[in-house]
């Protein structure tokens, strides 16, 4: 008897929370509040279950209400078009993950189409009504924070784990020092070991980004469908700092495709910035642009800081130091006729350390390039509320004629929580960047591979959704491959010359 007092336990477990028509209703509402009211339908739920979750103020009764929902496309929606609220956006909104929701078309779908999402919903008891809560509670098991293209330093013993299978080394009891040192020279040379052990193989190398970040997510996407394919191919993603190491393997032949931001790229390719000691890097030929990184302005929503004018005098996070939001940071204040002494305080701690910051009054704003909708952002937006700042139409023309690489781009409303007005800003974008002796037949597979056939959502990428042809040549400031030239149909062009400052 044993068992059957365990299972009516579960059971009664699961019929704690709203009832189906209570979460119908429920899922419904929050579509209309967050995308074109009449634009999903909601046209079947199944409600699964719940478990308890933490009780809120008060000692109220939670519990997490799991579903499955399918919804209907009233109108034709291209989930692709940069400035379209992404799928991402929806699995934010019905508490599901990117994988979670299913039937995003590679092309725009069309009226009647239908998608598919595992969703969850957190609930409150009041009196004998259940109440939707915070969005952010949702999370049982909260993901990671997403690391977008800047790494964080890791520590010198995951590089001594990693090492052991080559090295027998690592004498235990180092000081913080030598404990920094050791981590930087072990990430370096276990990335070399990596590359060159992959070219003796003859393994096609793509250098990436930080391990759990979006560029890692969208080659891991590509290089799973590639050795589906009918060419055996032998593929490696290395992990990496992001563009800028990203440029130098590739221009000096350690690498055989890249992701780069666009501005960076421009800058690898012109010898500018961090480049201007190694020269122009003349290998680089751009394959295509795969969706943008925008740049955000992050405030608490009480903020009196409405414009960036209204910086002056702030404490401000500009991203680290060898950051591309750094750089986008510095580029947007000049253009806003701002200059950085003119600033409370310059930090330069990076996006996730901003954000505690921010919450905790230590700062008043904070930059970040990344793409949207941010992971981290939407998450802390759920319970502590935050305004992004727009930039003036003036600055946006100015930013896009003068930084090759950049350009203009409007954060949809609802793309966070709270967020209720469109926001005007720059992006660079994603670039897929080959070498210029790269086969054209292997450069146009990849394309194909790349823009037509990988799911990228099936793979957690966010971002990948927006991989369009359409939008390939948006923002790409270097020459095109002749394969690129040949799938867009495009006019190769020589690098863009440096605007005068």
């Amino acid at each position: 008897m044993r068992w059957l007092v365990i299972v009516l336990v579960l059971l009664a477990g699961c019929s704690r929370g709203p009832n189906e028509e209570a979460l119908k209703a429920q899922v419904q509402e929050r579509m209309d509040k967050s995308f074109k009211p009449g634009l999903l339908e909601l046209a079947g739920l199944k409600r699964l279950g719940s478990s308890p979750l933490p009780s809120g103020e008060g000692g109220a009764e939670r519990v997490l209400v799991y579903y499955n929902a399918t919804l209907r496309l009233k109108e034709g929606y291209d989930f692709k078009d940069w400035e379209a609220l992404s799928p991402a956006t929806l699995a934010q909104v019905l508490g599901a993950r990117e994988k979670g929701v299913i039937g995003v078309k590679a092309k725009e779908n069309q009226p009647g189409d239908l998608l598919r999402v595992y969703g969850t919903g957190t609930f409150e008891r009041a009196g004998e009504r259940w109440t939707a809560v915070a969005a952010a509670t949702r999370d049982v098991s909260p993901a990671p924070a997403d690391p977008g293209n800047a790494a964080s330093p890791p520590s010198s013993k995951r590089y001594l784990d990693r090492l052991a299978s080559v090295v027998d080394v690592g004498p235990p009891g180092i000081d913080p020092q030598s404990d920094a040192i050791i981590s930087e020279e072990l990430d370096q040379a276990l990335r070399a070991i990596a590359r060159r052990r992959a070219r003796t193989q003859e393994i096609v190398t793509v250098a990436s980004g930080p391990a759990s970040g979006e560029y890692m997510r969208v080659v891991e996407a590509v290089l799973a469908n590639l050795s589906k394919g009918k060419r055996k191919v032998r593929a490696l993603s290395v992990e990496t700092e992001g563009s800028i190491e990203n440029a130098f393997l590739l221009g000096r032949g350690q690498a055989d495709y890249a992701l780069i931001q666009s501005d960076v790229a421009w800058l690898a390719a012109t010898g500018a910035g961090p480049f201007a000691v190694d020269g122009p890097l003349g290998r680089l030929a751009a394959l295509g642009s795969l969706y943008p990184e925008a740049v955000h302005i992050v405030v608490a929503a009480k903020s009196p800081i409405t414009r960036v004018e209204d910086l002056r005098g702030k404490r401000v996070d500009l991203g680290t130091p060898q950051s591309g939001t750094r750089k986008n940071a510095l580029s947007v204040l000049q253009a806003h006729g701002i200059v950085v002494k003119e600033l409370a305080e310059a930090r330069g701690d990076g996006p996730q350390a901003a954000l505690h910051s921010l919450r905790a009054g230590r700062i008043d704003a904070f930059f970040s390039t990344i793409g949207t909708p941010a992971r981290e952002l939407a998450r802390v937006a759920a319970t502590y509320p935050i305004r992004l700042v727009p930039l003036s139409r003036e600055a946006v023309a100015r930013l896009v004629a003068e930084q090759p690489g950049l350009v203009a781009i409007t954060i949809p409303p609802n793309t966070y929580p709270g967020q209720t007005e469109p926001r005007a800003t720059v992006a660079a974008t994603a670039l897929l960047v080959a070498s210029v002796d790269t086969p054209r037949d292997e450069a146009r597979a990849l394309l194909e591979l790349v823009y037509e056939s990988t799911d990228f959502l099936a793979f957690g990428s966010a971002q990948g959704v927006k991989i369009s042809k359409a939008s390939g040549l948006r923002g790409v400031a270097i020459p095109l491959h002749p394969a690129a030239v040949e799938y867009f149909g495009a006019k190769p062009e020589a690098p863009k010359p440096r605007a005068k400052q």
